[in-house]
């Protein structure tokens, strides 16, 4: 029996250095950039997805037309490790790993997370690299579970792979796609001259 992997994704955050708009909703292949990076998610071999929103719920909820799962943070202020906590909090207790997600990375394909879920083993963590930089998204098997209950402010899981080195399974996915997300007006605008 294959693994159960459920993909969280983080969809909760301001954008500030977007300016006035949420990142999250800006235009991508006709649609909010986040329904583009779900949109490539469903098409992996994904058992479950959840959004987790903060900032602007509504207006992201609406945003997305898939059938995903939503988990709201209401404590988003607080940065990354709230929004883990939510979205690990509502993973199935079936779950075998999760996938963790940004809603501003849309440059990975069905095939890169199709790739990172192929190298999933029970006990490790799988780590997307290029030219030596670990990018995301980074998949937790069960074991390391408990460990998001330690993440504090705006940190990440990322601490977890300093912890956990020996676990970690490095895949080169020979893209820089996993290193690039969009925070600023000119990063958007440098994907919409490539698109």
């Amino acid at each position: 029996m294959s693994a159960r992997i459920t993909a969280i994704v983080l969809a909760a955050g301001k954008s500030t250095r977007m300016g006035e708009d949420n990142k999250l909703l800006l235009t991508f292949n006709d649609k909010t950039m986040v329904s583009h990076v779900i949109d490539q998610l469903m098409a992996s071999n994904l058992d479950d997805i959840i959004v987790v929103t903060g900032h602007e719920h509504e207006k992201v909820k609406a945003g997305i037309g898939q059938p995903v799962k939503f988990t709201h943070n209401p404590d988003y202020d607080i940065g990354l490790s709230a929004s883990l906590k939510a979205g690990m909090a509502a993973l199935h207790k079936d779950c075998d790993g999760v996938m963790i997600c940004l809603g501003d990375m849309p440059y990975i394909s069905s095939a890169h997370y199709k790739r990172l879920i192929s190298e999933f083993q029970a006990d490790k963590i799988v780590a997307p690299t290029r030219h030596g930089k670990i990018g995301n998204p980074i998949i937790f098997s069960s074991k390391f579970f408990p460990d998001f209950d330690t993440l504090q402010g705006d940190k990440g899981a990322r601490k977890l792979l300093q912890n956990y080195q020996d676990d970690v399974i490095s895949v080169d996915l020979e893209t820089d796609a996993i290193l690039n997300d969009i925070d600023t007006p000119d990063s958007y605008n440098q994907i919409m001259e490539q698109f």
